[in-house]
């Protein structure tokens, strides 16, 4: 109690110390909170954009993926359902289907259009063998076909760029143009190393979609921007090369619609599963399938988004009629600029900006140097622990007096004498001259 009383005494004594170190003791929280930010932006940097164009002397393509319109054979789909069955999403399709007897493969394959019955002629730079065609079968779209570029292009016009004749089966003239409503091809353009799916292209954000109608030629100039994130704490990406965030997305939905329904559809690849085997269940897949189809909203998925990614922009150059007796359509997919679009991520902190942050934060806040900041320790010391060091010197000083008692004895046996007394004594014994 004596030492706070003495601390009581020593503060109301000079009241102008108290304001002092309330002042200190409020601009240490201050710096405290900012070097708490500080090692908080060091540790999860914030990021900047930066945008700029870049001439590139080498193109990259995108791909291609078409998909017919009407994407089933009507009068196939109705022999071997044995119903009525203009496409498999009606239930007419599989009341009568024979389970056990037809494989969902022929069914698909049988009903759907050949490459040789899609492509009446294509190529890139005017040759066939600059491209990759690969196909998929989906359930909404049919089949539809992947065009890949497998070479970067060094100049820019409709001469070097894709070059395609589609060809339709429905068969028009100008008294029947009703029978040829909605008939055309779907048209996907997407990064080359992305695979097509039909539920997650159209709401990646990194997907371009034009509509083709039979009987048409289209000339569609392209641009391009190039994507690179940074990786946070917060937000990961993936620089696997070959990942696809649309093909992960893909399989989560497949499985999780799989897991509902208790099996697999057959345009559901590598599905653990077994497929549908009887008209309830495959009626109760498609209907949950549907409605994931036809929702605006994203499904949740764990899937990474990629690090770098590439978002194509289509316009459309020139759209006139492409008179043919039969029902084709020409499409001219190419650039005009060597521009591309560069939007990159960067960290916007690092560990010299950090260090003139802390710098600044104690010498504006606190002006502190080093001899001040141990003069400082040195208070706060004596402060919080004055009582306990003085207690340890009186332990000490007591210590030494009880290992040395002939010291004690000698200091305590000498008298001490007045000098007035030993003057006058001295006085009076001296004679007179």
């Amino acid at each position: 109690m004596g030492y706070w009383l003495e601390l009581r005494a020593w503060l109301l004594r000079d009241p102008a110390k108290l304001i002092r170190y309330l002042v200190l003791f409020i601009c240490s929280i201050i710096v405290t909170v900012q070097l708490y930010e500080c090692f908080s932006k060091l540790s999860d940097p914030p990021i900047s954009t930066h945008s700029y164009y870049n001439v590139n002397q080498t193109i990259e393509m995108p791909a291609l993926t078409i998909c017919r319109e009407p994407p089933y054979r009507e009068e196939v789909l109705s022999d071997l359902s044995r119903g009525y069955c203009p496409h498999p999403k009606f239930a007419t399709c599989w009341m009568d289907y024979p389970f056990g007897e037809l494989s969902f493969e022929d069914f698909f394959n049988n009903a759907t259009f050949s490459q040789e019955e899609t492509f009446y002629s294509y190529g890139l730079n005017g040759e066939r063998s600059n491209v990759a065609i690969d196909s998929s079968v989906h359930f909404y779209m049919g089949r539809c076909y992947t065009v890949r570029p497998l070479m970067d292009m060094k100049r820019v016009s409709k001469s070097v760029g894709y070059s395609l004749m589609l060809e339709h089966n429905i068969f028009t003239s100008v008294s029947d143009v009703d029978l040829a409503s909605g008939a055309g091809w779907h048209i996907f353009l997407h990064d080359k190393r992305e695979n097509f799916t039909e539920i997650n292209m159209k709401g990646s954000g990194r997907v371009e979609y034009v509509f083709a109608g039979i009987n048409e030629q289209i000339e569609i100039k392209l641009q391009s921007q190039y994507f690179s994130n940074v990786e946070t704490h917060k937000e990961t990406c993936s620089r696997k090369e070959g990942y696809s965030d649309i093909k992960c997305g893909e399989i989560c939905i497949w499985q999780d619609l799989s897991d509902e329904s208790d099996c697999s559809g057959p345009w559901m690849h590598d599905m653990n599963l077994e497929p549908c085997n009887d008209s309830d269940s495959m009626r109760n897949l498609i209907k949950n399938y549907k409605e994931v189809y036809e929702s605006d909203d994203d499904y949740e998925c764990n899937c990474m988004s990629p690090c770098e990614s590439r978002i194509f922009t289509t316009y459309i150059q020139s759209r006139k009629p492409f008179y043919q007796p039969e029902p084709r359509t020409l499409l001219y997919i190419y650039y005009t600029t060597k521009l591309i679009s560069m939007i990159e991520e960067r960290p916007s902190y690092d560990t010299t900006q950090f260090i003139a942050d802390v710098g600044g934060s104690l010498g504006f806040l606190l002006g502190l140097s080093v001899l001040g900041i141990i003069g400082i320790l040195e208070h706060l010391t004596l402060f919080f622990c004055g009582d306990c060091i003085r207690r340890l010197q009186l332990k000490n000083e007591e210590k030494n007096i009880s290992k040395s008692p002939e010291d004690g004895e000698s200091q305590t046996s000498v008298e001490t004498l007045d000098i007035n007394d030993v003057y006058t004594v001295e006085k009076a014994q001296l004679g007179k001259y």
